[in-house]
């Protein structure tokens, strides 16, 4: 393996190293890759018997049919014991029950969130030339009209925002028993709760919404009433709505508006809110995008996979609330917030959880390695722990990059 360039020739630090490797180059695995690694390992470990020895590894596995489904593994593992399950996360904690390792939540680094704004620019062309078809139109204009909104974000005074509210997601929801009638009074709960809740929300809304009439998501012709024609005004006085452009897709001002930088106005600030935020604000990554979107629109096929499912892991937040009846609410209708994603979906190796025992110089420890796997359900995912006997002093909590 060191011919080859690596640093280790055996042992747990030299699949470290190929994981690694993996995680850089791939998001997940088959489960047919699965069962390859499950027998590589059940040959490679052939001579650790299965004991009750606590200063050896231990390994129970047994090569098994190329074909088999690998079954749900839930008991955890004594920490000696080499690992490789098909396990089950907890949605909301990311925690393995087998090797007690958690999942992380892998934000977009800068120069990732830069190449995302730069791809939805590009997109943003490719689209409008899709769009207008036969009827025209320059397509380097809705580039030009996307910059210019990014633009605005960088520059305006004033404080940063923190939430981005997808309008037409909140104007909608659960309104199909009104002929799919965009409801404004919805948006106003939505940014009034925000604000409560230390939040600075932009409503990003497609260019129609601005025009008194219109037709609705389901070419109804609606027509707003005075109350509503007052939300909307008060939002746009207020700075909190922005419309998109003729011709252009709301959905590309959204998700920019989410990995702006804000220079100017967030003056080198951190916007992020931890989780034991005193002030009970949503944690997470700033701006939070308010929507309950799933993104399975063909138009964001083009964005690079990686970029993609981090930002959506780190950026959604979905909500819910009892629908509005034009402008009545059901008494003490509040809105639940909670993230898309806990952890994210894609290869990553974090150390295991290990209780030393005081006045014993040596303990078990090591990575746990889990690939997520595209034809099993979203939270199972196949964990691959090989044991190594690790000094106190060393004890530290780490996660390898990945």
């Amino acid at each position: 393996a060191k011919d080859l360039g690596y640093s280790h020739s055996h042992g747990a630090e030299l699949f470290d190293e190929l994981a690694t490797e993996l995680a850089a180059d791939a998001l997940e695995i088959t489960s047919s890759s699965a069962r390859r690694l499950y027998n590589a390992l059940a040959i490679g470990f052939r001579s650790e018997l299965d004991s009750d020895n606590e200063d050896t590894v231990v390994s129970t596995l047994k090569e098994v049919h190329p074909l088999m489904s690998m079954p749900l593994t839930r008991r955890s593992e004594n920490s000696n014991k080499l690992v490789a399950s098909r396990v089950s996360l907890d949605r909301s904690t990311g925690i393995c029950p087998v090797t007690g390792a958690q999942q992380r939540l892998i934000v977009l680094e800068p120069d990732q969130r830069k190449q995302l704004h730069n791809d939805l620019l590009d997109l943003s062309t490719e689209q409008f030339a899709k769009f207008a078809g036969k009827r025209g139109g320059d397509p380097g204009k809705a580039r030009e009209q996307l910059q210019a909104f990014s633009d605005w974000l960088e520059q305006r005074k004033g404080e940063p925002f923190t939430a981005i509210v997808d309008g037409a997601n909140v104007g909608y929801y659960m309104q199909s028993f009104d002929k799919g009638r965009f409801n404004y009074h919805q948006i106003k709960f939505m940014v009034d709760t925000l604000e409560e809740r230390g939040e600075n929300p932009l409503v990003v809304l497609p260019n129609k919404y601005q025009f008194y009439s219109f037709s609705s998501s389901k070419n109804v012709k609606q027509r707003l009433d005075q109350e509503e024609i007052d939300i909307m005004e008060g939002l746009k006085k207020r700075g909190k709505l922005y419309m998109v452009p003729p011709k252009c897709l709301d959905d590309f001002y959204w998700m920019l508006a989410s990995v702006s930088d804000q220079t100017v106005p967030r003056e080198g600030q951190d916007l992020s809110v931890s989780n034991d935020d005193p002030d009970g604000r949503i944690p997470g990554t700033r701006p939070m995008l308010v929507s309950n979107d799933q993104m399975r629109d063909h138009k964001l096929e083009l964005l690079e996979t990686r970029l993609f499912r981090r930002w959506y892991g780190c950026h959604i937040v979905n909500y819910n609330f009892t629908a509005f009846v034009m402008g009545e609410s059901v008494a003490g209708n509040e809105i639940g917030f909670s993230s898309a994603d806990f952890f994210s979906r894609e290869i990553q190796g974090n150390q295991c959880v290990v209780n030393p025992v005081r006045g014993e110089e040596t303990y078990w420890g090591g990575h746990a390695w889990h690939f997520p796997v595209s034809d099993w359900e979203l939270d199972e995912r196949f964990v691959i722990r090989i044991p190594v006997k690790k000094h106190q002093r060393g004890l530290q909590q780490t996660f390898v990059n990945c």
